[in-house]
């Protein structure tokens, strides 16, 4: 039973060093990542052919309607009341009657033009829409960035622990059979290093698992990525609400979308309005022997007479949809602040927790473990005060990393909010 306990506890620990070595990582810099996601993220690639097509559908706007040809009345042969004419190629065509017509659409009241500006209002929307998902992206990035950052920190620091606990569990392992400790202190050394052990490989599982999640943005294919920088001390955010509601709206891509369908609901109820404007339709036909004159040339205008509908409905529809935005763009802009106001207060009160705590205290508790090791060593403290200080240890060291990690997920949160980089 012994040996099978021990075996399993060098198994763990192996196993971590092997999963080092089977795959590669790559160290980048966030700032790096970024770069990469810029130019490989495939949503984004997806969606710059969205911003192509609204500019040829701009392109298409433009464009006047095709004219119209139409040739009829051409008659394939003769009876006993038929004139005869003049030959049309050669001997054929003594006989021959055709109509020809020429028709083109005038658009009025200027829904060409006003089409155009619709679809430049579009085109923005792409752009916008475009940067709306820049910017979601990044935050989800960034975010997951984080959490892959902070799983670093926590396989650093139970690998060191697996580290010691190996140690403590060898030693152990040679002064219990030479009789200098008890079989109980051994095992409980023991148990320390699996429950260490299987710690670290549950985080080095959440890592992997995140890694693949951070990749999927860089559109890599089995990237093992490590992130070089490390979580420090963050840097605290000055208070600024005014001036961040005010960037917020000036930056968030979100809601100038709004205020991009405002624009085009204006644009809208112009087009329908013009749509009360029947188009004209001009055209020029010519008649050969079908008249009295034997080569007819005629000019012809074509026009609705708007005596019942004159679009009514659709104007009323647009008139409310522009009400609808103006409702909209209000909300948004209240739901804006407040979200700001909300965050604004968490991060002023987690900023007071961090810095309420002492400073270089992560760092004393790294010397605190180097003595109590040593001291353990020597036999200066039993059993229970080393793993009752051990355990402190642990649950100080990620208090202070959940802590720092949750600043800068809320100062990441802030940047999300107003749209732009704020530090």
């Amino acid at each position: 039973m012994r040996k099978i306990r021990i075996t399993l506890v060098l198994l763990l620990g192996l196993n971590s060093r092997l999963f080092a070595q089977e795959i590669p990582e790559k160290h980048l810099q966030k700032s790096e990542i970024e770069q990469v996601f810029l130019t490989h993220n495939l949503s984004l690639m997806a969606q710059r052919f969205q911003m192509k097509q609204a500019e040829a559908a701009v392109l298409q706007a433009k464009l006047w309607p095709n004219p119209k040809i139409s040739i009829g009345e051409v008659n394939l042969w003769k009876n006993s009341s038929s004139e005869e004419l003049p030959a049309l190629i050669g001997n054929y065509g003594r006989y021959q009657q055709v109509e020809m017509e020429l028709e083109q659409t005038i658009e009025l009241a200027g829904k060409r033009k006003k089409r155009v500006q619709l679809q430049l209002l579009e085109k923005e929307n792409a752009q916008l829409q475009f940067e709306e998902l820049l910017r979601n992206l990044k935050y989800d990035l960034r975010s997951q960035c984080l959490e892959l950052q902070v799983l670093q920190e926590k396989e650093r620091l139970y690998s060191n622990q697996v580290g010691i606990f190996q140690k403590l569990a060898q030693s152990y392992q040679n002064q219990w059979k030479e009789g200098n400790v008890s079989e109980m202190d051994y095992l409980r050394i023991q148990s320390e290093s699996m429950a260490f052990g299987n710690k670290l490989n549950e985080i080095q599982q959440e890592k992997i698992a995140k890694m693949n999640d951070v990749a999927r943005y860089l559109g890599a294919k089995g990237t093992a990525l490590f992130i070089a920088d490390t979580i420090g001390s963050p840097a605290f955010i000055a208070n600024r609400q005014n001036e961040w509601k005010i960037m917020a709206m000036d930056n968030r891509s979100d809601y100038k979308i709004i205020h991009n369908e405002f624009k085009k609901g204006q644009v809208q109820l112009e087009i329908e309005k013009a749509e009360r404007v029947p188009n004209l339709e001009v055209s020029v036909n010519y008649d050969r022997g079908g008249n009295i004159m034997r080569d007819f040339i005629g000019l012809g205008l074509s026009m609705d007479l708007p005596l019942f509908n004159r679009n009514q409905g659709n104007i009323k529809i647009a008139k409310l949809e522009l009400e609808k935005n103006k409702v909209e763009i209000e909300q948004f802009r209240i739901d804006i602040e407040r979200e700001i106001d909300f965050l604004s207060a968490r991060l002023s009160n987690l900023e007071s927790s961090l810095k309420a705590m002492d400073k270089g205290f992560d760092g004393k508790l790294d010397v605190a473990l180097e003595r109590y090791v040593r001291n353990f060593q020597e036999r200066r403290l039993t059993i229970v005060e080393f793993i009752d200080f051990i355990n402190n240890y642990m649950e100080n060291k990620e208090s202070i990393l959940e802590r720092r990690a949750k600043y800068l997920q809320y100062s990441e949160e802030l940047t999300y909010l107003v749209g732009k980089d704020i530090v």
